[in-house]
This record gives structure tokens, C-alpha cells and sequence, in this order.
């Protein structure tokens, strides 16, 4: 009498297993051939090594800022513009002990100290004290100067290198503006005082 051949247990499920992955490799395969050829290409992504390829990187664009944060802030006397008129320009001079002097920056002043921040990247190239303005910081970079007067608790030093926004000093007083909490401010150009209006708020690529 023959034996009767006895299948395992495990046998029948690892045949449907083998039998569905040989399925599926089949359709997965029978579809790639389907592609058009262009598909097929983008789906590999070869990137060719001898190409001159660039990355594209998106630049932030920048901002001139004013150079102080604080409430309550005001321009107490605008810069003064030979060009502009009258009325204005009566409002752009600073009087003082008995000799009136035509403003080459902007003065903002607060009834409370406020943060002297610098508006440009850039290195602190000059720090010293002003008999008339008291203390002075200048940052430079390759387009513009700007300097920082009146200010006190200077929290930078010569040849620092700074960002826009960083914290220079705060607002003070000075001979010419005893009172309250001041900052005057002036930006020079090719060697030329400009107003800081022309400057403050443009594109940092089109100083």
C-alpha cells in the first residue's frame, strides 16, 4: 500500500506568500515598461557629473532699519536740506549758545531711553566723545557711514563685526540736547553727509 504524502501545516500559506510577491513583481514591472520614456528618465534622476550645474539659492532681501527700537520715539529736528524749503528748513536748526547750526543728521528723542541699534551690517570703526555730542560710535561698510551720537552704555567695541539690528548703545544727552533721552544720527556717502531718510527703509542692494 502506497503512502499518502501528508503537506505540513506551514507549507500551503508559504506557497500563497512566494505565489503573491512573484504577482506583484510581475504587475510592478509590467507597469514600468508602460511608461513613456521621458517618465522613466525623470523617475531615475540622473544627474550628470561633468555638468556645470548651480544650485539655485533664493537670496532674503534686507532693509535699511531705523537705527533705534523703542516706544514712543520721536524726530525732535529733521536733517536739513539745502533744496527744501523754507518752512522745513527753519524746523532743521539746532540752536545753541547763541549760534544756530544747520542739522546734518536727524535728533529723535524719548522722555524714556530707548535702544540705539545699527541699521546695516557692518564693523565698528570709530568709538570716542564729542565735546558738543558726547558719545559717538561709527559702523562702516563698503556703501555707507553711519554715525551714532549722544548715545551712552556703548555695548560694542573697535573692529567688531555686527548685523543689522544689533544693539550699539542707548539713547543719552549731550550738550546740545540736555534734556530727555536722545539719539542723533547722521549717514555719510561718498564723503558727503546725506539724509537718513533717503536711506532708511531701502533695499540694503540699492545703498
Amino acid at each position: 500500500m502506497k503512502k499518502r504524502l501528508v503537506l505540513k501545516p506551514f507549507v500551503l500559506p508559504v506557497l500563497y506568500l512566494v505565489l503573491l510577491l512573484l504577482l506583484m513583481m510581475y504587475t510592478a514591472s509590467s507597469l514600468y515598461k508602460d511608461k513613456p520614456e521621458e517618465e522613466k528618465v525623470k523617475d531615475i534622476n540622473i544627474v550628470d557629473d561633468n555638468s556645470n550645474y548651480i544650485p539655485v539659492i533664493d537670496e532674503v532681501e534686507t532693509f535699511v532699519l531705523n537705527p533705534y527700537e523703542g516706544e514712543n520715539v520721536e524726530e525732535q529736528i529733521g536733517y536739513y536740506d539745502y533744496k527744501g524749503d523754507k518752512e522745513n528748513q527753519e524746523k532743521s536748526i539746532i540752536q545753541f549758545d547763541n549760534t544756530y547750526l544747520q542739522n546734518t543728521g536727524i535728533t529723535y528723542t524719548s522722555d524714556k531711553d530707548f535702544k540705539v541699534i545699527s541699521i546695516i551690517d557692518g564693523e565698528v570703526t570709530k568709538i570716542y566723545e564729542n565735546e558738543l555730542l558726547g558719545n559717538v560710535v561709527e559702523v562702516t561698510n563698503d556703501k555707507i557711514v553711519c554715525v551714532y551720537q549722544m548715545v551712552k552704555d556703548v555695548k560694542v567695541k573697535v573692529g567688531d563685526t555686527i548685523t543689522s539690528g544689533t544693539e550699539i548703545a542707548t539713547s543719552g544727552v549731550s550738550k546740545i540736547s540736555p534734556n530727555g533721552s536722545n539719539l542723533h544720527f547722521e549717514i555719510i556717502k561718498d564723503g558727503k553727509v546725506e539724509n537718513p531718510k533717503s536711506i532708511i527703509g531701502k533695499n540694503t542692494k540699492d545703498l
